[in-house]
């Protein structure tokens, strides 16, 4: 398969290994706003001037390539990717897959009218430690669920995306561990009620913090804490606590422990958790979405499956600023 990568530095620098170790794959073209990122993506590449796309205005979507990788900003995202899907090309997006609700709705609609593939690449969900959590909610080792706490205290200066927005925490970082939240728990959230605010150390532009609930389709309720901190930051799997009528699972310092007992540390290899190791995860998504271009079954990172994590967050935008619970299942499977 050909692929146009568009947004090669930053976080498109994490797909090379994926790229070059998978040869069904061959990168094409390369698509950024940087003229020094580009020319260094191209040497890593090994391709000519020719195939190089200094900027949007260029044609790039009609260069012979059957899918493009999106690894540029999410504000960029519905614009080049409906430009792609309309030039017949599949898309496999960074997430967020929108910056906003009714252009991620676009997007999974406008590819459904081309008849072609979007997939986005929420890699953390096959990470070692979200995996067995996953595992072990699945073998019912807890019984029935009655509520899941998760806490991400993180940089004093709090998470601030990657350009200005008014909400930068919730739709640049939480998005992740909503995902996770369907992902371990294998249900979808069917209300939220959130609260958006700065302490007085943050002075950075948007709402770096957030306490949000969650009702999920199952019953469970859900609370989630993300606050900068001074000291004490968990990393971006989260603190956990998942407690059922036969059992408590949590997460501290990234180590799983199931009824006090631990049950996973590290990475079979025995490194730790800190090394997320994303360039191997952004393989597993490649895998996904090979498939899913080849004719597999619709993997749960599709994004017509991601919007139920994009409205999570949209949702929770919603209720902070009208003070209202939100309920949640706009979009409907088959809709």
């Amino acid at each position: 398969m050909r692929v146009l990568l568009v947004g090669v530095g930053g976080f498109g620098t994490s797909w090379r290994l994926a790229l070059g170790t998978t040869p069904e794959v061959e990168v094409v073209g390369l698509v950024d706003i940087d003229a020094g990122k580009l020319a260094e993506a191209a040497r890593h590449f090994s391709l000519p001037d020719s195939r190089c796309f200094l900027g949007d205005e260029l044609p790039w979507e009609r260069m012979e390539a059957e899918a493009i990788i999106h690894s540029a900003p999410q504000n960029v995202r519905h614009a080049q990717a409906v430009r792609a899907l309309r030039a017949g090309k599949h898309v496999l997006a960074v997430k967020p897959m929108s910056d906003a609700w009714a252009t991620g709705l676009d997007m999974v609609r406008e590819a459904a009218r081309c008849d072609r593939r979007l997939v986005i690449a929420h890699q953390m969900r096959w990470h070692p430690l979200i995996l067995k959590l996953r595992e072990l909610v699945a073998s019912g080792v807890l019984g029935q669920i009655g509520y899941v706490h998760m806490d991400f205290f993180h940089g004093r200066e709090g998470y601030g995306g990657t350009y200005p927005m008014p909400y930068p925490l919730l739709v640049q970082g939480s998005i992740h561990h909503f995902d996770f939240l369907r992902w371990v728990l294998g249900t979808d959230p069917r209300w939220v009620w959130a609260m958006s605010f700065d302490p007085p150390w943050v002075t950075g532009p948007g709402m770096r913090s957030a306490y949000v609930a969650f009702e999920m389709d199952n019953g469970v309720r859900v609370c989630y804490r993300a606050v900068p901190t001074r000291a004490g930051a968990t990393s971006w799997l989260t603190e956990w606590r998942i407690e059922g009528t036969d059992g408590l699972m949590e997460v501290r310092q990234d180590r799983v422990y199931l009824n006090g007992e631990e049950v996973l540390s590290c990475w079979e290899d025995g490194e730790a958790f800190n090394n997320r190791r994303l360039p191997e995860l952004q393989r597993i998504v490649l895998d996904e979405f090979l498939a899913y271009v080849r004719g597999g079954p619709e993997p749960g990172i599709s994004g017509r499956h991601n919007l139920r994590s994009l409205e999570m967050t949209h949702g929770a935008i919603r209720a902070s600023e009208t003070g209202v619970g939100q309920a949640l299942g706009r979009f409907a499977d088959g809709d």
